[in-house]
């Protein structure tokens, strides 16, 4: 039986990393209205005292100023959008950007992506890991490797993923000392867990990364007809800290992208959809 998870780290390449997880982002409400989504102008007011909790800034122009200065410290955050929405992009822009402008340090785990191919389509996007001013600070992780090694094995089966996640990411957290994680995707995650009680082991997951005291990102992809549920479950929202929500509006052959905050609890936020764009001379998005 596995009793030990590691993963490498091109920077430290005599030298196996335990493998890690994080993620974090919030959940929309909005109506949708004849083909569109109603665009809400309201301010949401989530508890007292906000302005003295501490905050990650996303470093997505214009988002930032209308969310106090960004995401609560701790906070657990997921972002929901459909195929092709940009999830992976915007997650990876707010960790490299909060290590490149700040003092900290984090790690991308990828199921969906392999780390080769990652790390190119982020260094196209002026997003390069190997730059000095980031390089010991950021660690992709890449899980998916792993998957398929366990199941030529045939011993994908007999993983407890959820406990070695967790046991991980607090070996981890102890020995580096990261304090961001990107989770990408839990659907993909959730495809090798046999959960018999979902709403608990995300519960689960969830507390074990807030007792570690890192501010997370997980990737949930929206499937369905309607895109209304926000999770694999339906109940990764509901548990979460807050949402972020990337939506496609179509028009004709035109494709516009959206961003939301659903939910973001400690923060005064706007629940309006505006348009996101990135800002390549800038390596950032943009909902100005």
């Amino acid at each position: 039986m596995l009793t030990t998870v590691m993963a490498w780290d091109s920077n430290h390449r005599n030298k196996p990393m335990p493998f890690t997880f994080f993620i974090r982002f919030y959940h929309p409400s909005a109506k949708e209205r004849k083909g569109e989504f109603e665009v809400l102008t309201c301010l949401a007011t989530n508890g007292a005292g906000m302005s003295d909790v501490e905050r990650i800034p996303t470093h997505i122009e214009g988002l930032d100023e209308n969310m106090q200065g960004g995401v609560p410290q701790g906070h657990i955050c997921i972002v929901a959008g459909s195929s092709g929405a940009m999830k992976s992009s915007l997650t990876f822009s707010m960790l490299y950007n909060a290590v490149l402008y700040g003092e900290t340090s984090g790690i991308y785990v990828t199921l969906e992506q392999g780390k080769d191919s990652l790390r190119s389509h982020m260094a196209n996007m002026g997003m390069n890991v190997d730059d000095a001013r980031v390089r010991n600070r950021i660690a992709i992780i890449d899980l998916s490797d792993l998957r398929v090694e366990l199941d030529k094995q045939g011993m994908s089966d007999r993983v407890d993923w959820m406990g070695q996640l967790i046991k991980q990411l607090t070996s981890y957290r102890e020995a580096i000392g990261f304090e961001l994680l990107v989770f990408d995707s839990l659907g993909a995650f959730f495809t090798l867990t046999k959960m018999e009680n979902p709403r608990d082991e995300i519960f689960r997951l969830f507390e074990a990364v807030r007792r570690l005291g890192l501010t997370a990102f997980f990737i949930c992809e929206m499937t369905g007809d309607d895109h209304k549920q926000f999770g694999e479950y339906g109940v990764e929202d509901y548990l979460s800290d807050g949402v972020i929500h990337l939506v496609m509006e179509r028009t004709g052959d035109e494709v516009n992208r959206k961003l939301g905050i659903v939910k973001m609890r400690h923060t005064r936020h706007s629940l309006g959809y505006k348009p996101f764009n990135w800002k390549e001379n800038e390596q950032r998005f943009t909902i100005l």
